[in-house]
């Protein structure tokens, strides 16, 4: 049995030039992103956050039961308002 030659397609020379383009600047953004100090800049940030949370779940926990208050109120007011209006008083 005869095999069948199928022509090779010839090598884009484009692919190449591109992938030796790259291969340096990829380099180079490695190198600058290496230089920046996250710990100097991001660092405070996330610090300050991390010190408000205890402050902003003080004030939940705070909050709270002034809200159950206000709802047990609320719901006897409207109750003995509903009962004062069908009295007709």
């Amino acid at each position: 049995m005869q095999e069948i030659a199928t022509p090779k397609k010839p090598k884009s020379l484009w692919k190449v030039k591109a992938l030796a383009a790259i291969v340096p600047l990829s380099g180079m953004v490695m190198a600058a992103s290496a230089a920046i100090d996250l710990n100097g800049t991001i660092g405070p940030i996330i610090d300050s956050i991390v010190e408000l949370i205890p402050s902003i779940v003080e004030l939940i926990v705070a909050i709270v039961p002034a809200i159950i208050v206000l709802a047990v109120v609320g719901f006897i007011v409207a109750f003995l308002h509903k009962v004062l209006s069908m009295m007709q008083l």
